[in-house]
């Protein structure tokens, strides 16, 4: 069963065969760990460079597990970046909603985002560094 959601940033360097971050999620996949969800799909699938990789990468994701949207996500998103400007700080809408989908589902989220050490502090989700 899933427990890590792993965001953009870990799977651009995933793809881009980066060794280290090759190993982690390959042991992870092996024990069936991994998670995505929609706005991670599409921020990677945006940035693929060809037509081959974006097929290549819409096939890794098709095999894990996809997160659902919270309910209400919209209003608690709105909630969370309401929060981190009373305390002088910003946080992209996707980024929030990709926390709280973690949060939500009870993954962890693995990220190399610093932003997201930020929305942690507004947002119950537990982060992993690489």
């Amino acid at each position: 069963m899933s427990d890590l959601l792993v965001d953009s940033s870990i799977w651009i360097d995933f793809f881009r065969g980066r060794a280290d971050v090759v190993r982690r999620l390959d042991t992870a996949l092996e024990q069936d760990r991994l998670a995505v969800c929609g706005p991670i799909v599409a921020e990677v699938l945006s940035g693929a460079r060809t037509r081959a990789d974006f097929v290549r990468v819409k096939d890794a994701f098709e095999g894990l597990v996809l997160l659902p949207d919270p309910l209400n996500a919209w209003p608690r998103v709105g909630e969370a970046r309401f929060a981190l400007a009373r305390r002088g700080t910003q946080a992209a809408l996707v980024d929030v909603l990709i926390a709280l989908t973690a949060a939500e589902a009870g993954h962890s989220l693995l990220t190399r985002d610093s932003d997201f050490r930020r929305i942690a502090t507004v947002v119950p989700v537990e982060l992993e560094k690489l």
